[in-house]
């Protein structure tokens, strides 16, 4: 790194300190007026000659701002509440130690509520608008650390020797005073702090004119009505009942302005009834200045910790609710977006009760015809027992990939691939059908097929022709036979000194002959023809005879010699017999071309056997010089061939027609010279 660079990285590090300096001193800065104005309300807030304040905002304040804090931050709000303290507590006179008692005591509670709440939650920050965050809140901040943070108190002021009260008295209004300004200031600084002060009161001017006037209504007439039950003379004989009066606009304000309307609205409503508590006014003014606090915290609380669990739970439902209608809103637009046609019907009666627009462009029905129609009605199904198999699919569980044909409105049938399964929706058992139209790829698959047929054909009808010389002479063994035993007969007649008994003879050997050259003709017509897949039981055995009697020509030509080893037990296999004929002989015919080479032993073994595995293995093994290694990897591929006219896919054709029949076509070279090509197919019982 260079200088500049250096120089750069440094300027942005003392940049960052600043700025997190000038923070850490701006929340100090907060935290110390809000104590020292805190404490100040508090000592205000006291029914004379009473020494303890109906609300003590300072702790409560403080555990706010640790709150709001990461952990390693909480010694900043401490430290710059002592200043405050000392300041407010020294001027009213009192020791030095009792003084630092109480900031301990302060502090103590402040630390034990945060502490508890953050074990409790883990890494979440509290939020009022969770009922589990609310229960902790009341749990830890409210009940626990103000009970224990008052035992401390009061022992420390038993123990210096402060004031008069005894020690459960300090305990019981301590307490109360502490819980309560727990429950007023700490939902209202963490609410409102949060979502950032500036950012929430932006929000609120720039709210619809309709916003504004409703949160107008709810804290003017929360005002006005507590300003009418707690401002009155306590002798009113209806002032009970008019305790009641600000509930409706606390309701009102938890449920429309959520956790951060309902602590506004509580501090209202404590701030006017304490007010009026101190100057003798409202309901509470009816025995001893520590009777009147009490009923003063107990009324509070009694108003706040209900309408605190209320407004959590409100605000969960609205944020559930929120969620079920966005995650309602992303279905139904994934629905009538879907690039495939969806169908939504009752389970009960299967009456149509949506469907999307794919399913409206596919079919032809707008979506108010079908609607309230069966598929029966509108005919969709081309086999009606396909729709009566998929229901009671349906009826078992979940159904995928269920394949049938569908007719539109103007009668073309597609071809459907279905899944479904059923789903409540509004409270009615619904069966969802989500269909895939693959008519195009049935087509395509079709014409692959028969492209593949026609392959298949055109490679036997080419190995034909290579054979034709071959098969030609075959045949005019048996013609040239039929030829001189005609003529034999023909000379016998002329002599006029047949024998009925040669004349047997020699028709028998015609008769012979020419079922010999019928059975050449009838194995090449099955060859040449071309038709569909018929799959039967064969003979493997059966196989092997008559591909081998087809070449016989050609590898006698050749000076081929042929090793049968047929299996003495029967292996039968399920295939089609001119397919597999049709490998047969482009094995033997390879082979019998491999052996063509020089230094060639040119012996064809061909064998069947039943495997292990419930297989029939047909084995082809030649004398040839073998398959080089580096072709071995690609000797299956298609288009790919060593001879110079040929096209390279024999094998190809092969292997895939082995493959269709449930089989393998392997090949290895033998370690003596040659290859073997071994043929496996299961076994037909």
């Amino acid at each position: 790194m260079n200088d500049s660079s250096k120089a750069t990285a440094a300027s942005e590090f003392v940049s960052r300190l600043d700025d997190r300096s000038a923070r850490l001193f701006l929340v100090a800065g907060v935290v110390a007026i809000a104590y020292y104005s805190g404490a100040n309300v508090g000592f205000a807030l006291t029914f004379a000659p009473h020494p303890t304040s109906v609300v003590w905002p300072p702790n409560a304040l403080l555990l706010a701002a640790i709150l709001l804090l990461p952990p390693r931050f909480w010694w900043l709000p401490i430290v710059a509440a002592l200043p405050a303290h000392l300041l407010v507590e020294l001027r009213s006179g009192v020791p030095l130690t009792m003084v630092l008692g109480w900031f301990v005591s302060n502090c103590t509670e402040a630390l034990i509520g945060a502490t508890c709440i953050r074990q409790v939650l883990r890494e979440e920050p509290l939020r009022f608008d969770s009922f589990r965050h609310v229960c902790i809140f009341l749990v830890c901040a409210v009940l626990v650390a103000p009970l224990l943070s008052t035992f401390l108190d009061s022992l420390l002021v038993t123990a210096i020797g402060w004031g008069h009260a005894g020690f459960w008295d300090l305990v019981r209004t301590r307490f109360l005073s502490s819980a309560l300004a727990s429950l007023i200031i700490v939902p209202l600084v963490v609410s409102w702090t949060q979502g950032g002060i500036q950012g929430n009161w932006q929000s609120l001017r720039t709210a619809a004119t309709r916003r504004q006037v409703e949160v107008s209504a709810i804290f003017l007439g929360l005002i006005v009505t507590c300003l009418v039950i707690f401002e009155q003379s306590p002798d009113s004989a209806a002032m009970p009942a008019l305790l009641y009066a600000p509930l409706p606009f606390l309701l009102w304000s938890a449920v429309r302005l959520g956790p951060q309307g309902i602590s506004a609205s509580l501090l209202a409503v404590a701030s006017l009834a304490i007010w009026g508590a101190l100057h003798e006014l409202g309901p509470f003014i009816a025995g001893s200045p520590a009777q009147d606090t009490r009923s003063v915290q107990l009324f509070l609380i009694a108003v706040a910790v209900p309408m605190l669990l209320f407004v959590a739970v409100m605000t969960e439902r609205k944020e559930t609710r929120r969620a079920l209608q966005l995650s309602e809103e992303r279905s139904l637009k994934v629905f009538r977006s879907s690039p495939d046609p969806i169908v939504i019907a009752r389970k009960s009666d299967l009456v149509i009760a949506d469907v999307n627009d794919k399913w409206e462009a596919m079919f032809g029905y707008r979506r108010a015809e079908a609607i309230g129609r069966t598929t029966v009605e509108l005919g969709i199904y081309a086999n009606p027992g396909d729709r009566k198999t998929y229901v009671d699919l349906c009826e078992r569980g979940l159904v995928r990939d269920f394949a049938t044909d569908m007719r539109d409105r103007h009668g073309q049938i597609h071809h459907m691939i279905m899944s479904g399964d059923s789903v409540e929706i509004g409270g009615v058992e619904c069966l969802i059908t989500i269909a895939r139209d693959v008519t195009r790829q049935r087509l395509m698959e079709r014409e692959a097929q028969e492209q593949r047929v026609e392959l298949m054909h055109l490679s036997r009808v080419a190995m034909l022709g290579e054979l034709s010389g071959a098969l030609a002479h075959q045949l005019n063994q048996p013609l040239t036979a039929i030829l001189s035993n005609a003529q034999a007969a023909q000379r016998l007649l002329a002599r006029d000194r047949i024998e009925a008994q040669d004349l047997r003879e020699i028709l028998q050997d015609i008769v012979s002959e020419d079922k010999r050259a019928g059975d050449v003709i009838r194995r090449l017509r099955a060859l040449f023809k071309k038709g569909e897949t018929q799959l039967q039981k064969l003979d493997a055995n059966e196989l092997v005879r008559e591909v081998l009697s087809l070449v016989h020509g050609s590898l006698t030509s050749r000076y081929i010699r042929v090793a049968i080893d047929l299996s003495t037990l029967p292996v039968f296999v399920r295939g089609d017999r001119v397919q597999l004929q049709q490998v047969l002989l482009n094995l033997v015919s390879n082979a019998g071309e491999a052996m063509e080479a020089p230094g060639s032993v040119r012996l064809l073994t061909v064998k069947t056997a039943p495997n292990t595995d419930e297989r029939v293995q047909i084995i082809v093994t030649d004398g040839g010089p073998g398959v080089p290694d580096s072709i071995m990897a690609r000797l299956f591929d298609p288009f790919f061939t060593t001879k110079p006219q040929g096209l390279g896919l024999g094998l190809s054709i092969s292997r895939s027609i082995i493959a269709a029949h449930g089989g393998e076509l392997l090949v290895r070279n033998n370690p003596g010279g040659g290859a073997t090509f071994r043929i496996m197919l299961p076994i037909q019982q």
